[in-house]
């Protein structure tokens, strides 16, 4: 059973592959390949399901999509300030050249 939103706002990806009915492997993939019909929270290799969405998803077999970088609307005006704000991409990043380096440590 799929826990109540207000209180346990997101769960593990495992938890929801059992309350969907499917295996790792094929719940993974679809994250991955963005086939996974809920928007998931990704915090590094932490991937986190909505709860709200997949209540949504079982009770009604559909979800609204959600624009990307953002979490669920509703679930966001239902937990305030404990809900996720919309994540900024980050660059790439490279290694300094070494004369970078060396003018860094003259500054």
């Amino acid at each position: 059973m799929v826990p109540d939103p207000a209180e346990r706002p997101c769960i593990s990806a495992d938890e929801a592959f059992a309350e969907l009915g499917i295996d790792r492997t094929t719940g993974y993939r679809a994250i991955r390949e963005g086939t996974f019909p809920i928007p998931v929270i990704r915090v590094g290799r932490l991937i986190r399901v909505p709860t709200l969405a997949l209540r949504r998803l079982l009770e009604t077999g559909s979800v609204p999509p959600v624009p990307p970088g953002y979490d669920d609307p509703e679930l966001a005006t239902s937990l305030g300030s404990r809900a996720l704000t919309p994540a900024t991409r980050p660059t790439a990043h490279r290694a300094a050249l070494p004369e970078e380096r060396l003018e860094a440590r003259e500054a």
